[in-house]
């Protein structure tokens, strides 16, 4: 196994070249020419020598012309044979190592066992088609190979590696994602899509014109029809008045996606633009005068008051006075006189009904 285009290329036993004459061995004088494969005959440039006791012309050549599958050296000398050795090359540059080229083996018979063979790490293997049985062993990957980093384990080449997203990425991409899509039964995002409309709150951001008062405001974000939000529960959501409420009095829908807000009852402080607010369109707190026009008003408790009164006082003279003579009862309640005439008793001993009648 002779090396191919080795940088010190092994010494190469010709022979003896013997004079015709005598058929004495030649032991200096001898030339040797080399022919490659396809190439003729020409003076090799290599180093002749000889052996000691034998006399075998030896002949070293130089790296060039040991680069092709084959050559052959031929050594002479005039008056003598001639004599010459067929090299082949293996596909290998080191001395004593066949170099195996796989194109070259066809249809192998026989699985190569290659067990307690170590297989040069520069060696590159181009391409593997099919599969691989099993890897038992870890496999390493050379640093070198992946842009210097140091690693274990078979990642990824640098060309088509993709840094993996950091915990708080995935965090974000979870939490942005869009819940429309995650409505199926028996699942998680189901089960937050039903909390999410059991507990519908509506947000707004305050704009700057007009200037936010503590009970007036323009809001986006809240495109609802004029009125339909008025005596929800609105809160503060950030700024100085975060965390105040009111009932809404009434809403004004300005046709450009924003509400006109009126409060019921004033905040504490007023709110600045870009402040955020919180509408819970399921509450409804009826307001103050609403509730007021639905019950008696002062005066219509005070004429109550006052009819009752005088029910009475007349009661207690039909009692206490069972005369016969025509007489007027009369009485004074928070100012005011109230009268009622009676022309005596009738024919059963009792007073007819009256009309009461304020004077």
């Amino acid at each position: 196994m002779y090396p191919r285009n080795a940088a010190s290329p092994p010494r190469i036993s010709i022979g003896a070249v013997v004079q015709i004459s005598d058929g004495a061995v030649q032991t200096a004088g001898v030339s040797v020419a080399v022919r490659t494969e396809g190439g003729t005959e020409t003076a090799g440039s290599g180093t002749v020598s000889y052996g000691a006791l034998s006399g075998i012309v030896y002949y070293t050549p130089t790296q060039a012309e040991t680069d092709y599958t084959a050559f052959v050296v031929v050594a002479y000398k005039t008056g003598c044979i001639p004599i010459e050795k067929s090299v082949v090359t293996t596909a290998s540059a080191t001395a004593g190592y066949a170099g195996l080229d796989w194109a070259k083996v066809g249809n192998p018979t026989t699985v190569v066992g290659l067990s307690s063979t170590t297989i040069s790490t520069s060696q590159v293997v181009a391409s593997v088609s099919g599969a691989v049985g099993s890897v038992t062993a870890r496999v390493t990957a050379n640093a070198d190979q992946w842009g210097g980093v140091s690693v274990t384990g078979m990642p990824l080449p640098t060309a088509s590696y993709t840094t993996p997203p950091t915990v708080g990425l995935i965090a974000d991409a979870v939490w942005d994602e869009a819940y429309a899509g995650h409505t199926t039964a028996g699942t998680f995002g189901k089960l937050m899509d039903i909390l999410r409309k059991s507990n519908t709150v509506i947000e707004g951001t305050i704009l700057a014109s007009p200037t936010p008062t503590q009970t007036v405001f323009r809001i986006s974000g809240a495109d609802y029809p004029t009125g339909a939000l008025e005596h929800a529960v609105l809160w503060m959501n950030s700024g100085v008045s975060q965390e105040q409420n009111s009932p809404i009095l009434t809403t004004t829908n300005n046709g450009d996606g924003t509400l006109t807000i009126t409060l019921e009852e004033a905040l504490v402080t007023a709110p600045s633009a870009g402040d955020t607010v919180l509408i819970d369109p399921t509450s409804h707190v009826h307001a103050i005068a609403d509730i007021q026009t639905g019950l008696a008003t002062v005066a219509n408790q005070t004429l109550i008051l006052d009819r009752q009164g005088f029910a009475l006082a007349v009661l207690a003279g039909t009692i206490s006075d069972a005369q016969t003579a025509a007489e007027t009862y009369a009485i004074t309640i928070s100012g005011s006189t109230y009268t009622v005439d009676f022309a005596g008793l009738d024919a059963s001993g009792n007073r007819s009904g009256q009309t009461l009648v304020k004077t």
